[in-house]
């Protein structure tokens, strides 16, 4: 069954509050903290139906909620500060898991576009698509909004951070130290006790625990691109024009597997011009919902 076809002028809504009082008020951000919305479970994932017959990338519901966004632990760099208390005011579906070489592949069919390095690590089809560039990922979610009667992009900043954190408020999504063993590993990076077999190269998506949204791989494997600008202190209010296809340089997040545990934080921002490739460098698609 098909979903909804969603008018391509709506677009879920991201709204910051002040957060002069917070600042200036210890006790009144501690009870805003304290308020941040908490995934009751991870959402069941669905996938689109595309017009040629195919199936797009698996995606989980995210409801609309408040989060403080940014660094509120001390740990962080100036531009994950102040936090900032966000309301995503509309619900939106992301990517479970970062788009893949098997992604790709059918739109690199569909469109005649040659499919990008993989490095030579084999078994890439389940890997996350590296070597891909922001404007090509513009062209990506074009195709997959057209394939799908359905309005696809990358998340903002906020969105991402909102998402990634499956309603956590820690240093980590999972909690403020890092608690990645051998036999239980959290994430993928350098440091974060993986298999040797991973050490220099990419993870195939979903082998680590999912968030309390349901989404995979938010920290660590590869970094992802988002819509927004980089600003050296982000006040989460670029929205409509975040996607404006100019030079501007963008904002990555979520750390990759040559990262150290650090770069793994839920606040831990980048930014790479929007022509930049490498072998690092990922993407999740964001789905927007009636």
């Amino acid at each position: 069954m098909r979903w909804l076809t969603i008018d391509p002028r709506r677009r879920p809504r991201v709204v910051q509050e002040s957060s002069a009082r917070q600042l200036t008020h210890p006790i009144l951000g501690a009870c805003l903290a304290a308020l941040l919305t908490l995934p009751a479970s991870a959402s069941e994932a669905f996938r689109d139906h595309l017009q040629d017959g195919e199936s797009g990338p698996e995606l989980v519901k995210v409801p609309a909620g408040r989060f403080l966004m940014g660094d509120s632990s001390g740990r962080g760099n100036d531009n994950e500060r102040p936090p900032r208390s966000i309301v995503i005011e509309r619900p939106f579906a992301i990517g479970r898991y970062e788009i893949t070489f098997t992604d790709w592949q059918h739109y690199a069919k569909a469109t005649g576009q040659p499919m990008p390095d993989n490095e030579g690590w084999g078994l890439s089809a389940q890997r996350p698509v590296i070597h891909i560039s922001w404007h090509e990922v513009q062209a990506y979610t074009r195709w997959l909004s057209q394939q799908s009667d359905a309005r696809y992009r990358l998340p903002t900043e906020a969105e991402w951070e909102y998402a990634a954190r499956g309603g956590s408020q820690s240093y980590y999504w999972w909690g403020d130290e890092l608690d990645s063993t051998e036999q239980a590993p959290r994430a993928h990076c350098r440091g974060c006790a993986t298999s040797r077999l991973l050490r220099n190269k990419t993870a195939a998506v979903g082998q680590f625990p999912a968030n309390g949204f349901g989404l995979h791989d938010t920290a660590g494997n590869v970094w992802e691109w988002t819509a927004s600008r980089f600003t050296q202190r982000f006040d989460g209010s670029e929205t409509q024009s975040a996607a404006l296809l100019d030079d501007s340089p963008r904002a990555v997040r979520g750390g990759a597997w040559n990262s150290g545990p650090v770069y793994l934080r839920s606040s831990m921002r980048d930014l790479k011009q929007p022509q930049h490739r490498d072998y690092a460098l990922g993407f999740r698609v964001l789905r927007e919902l009636p």
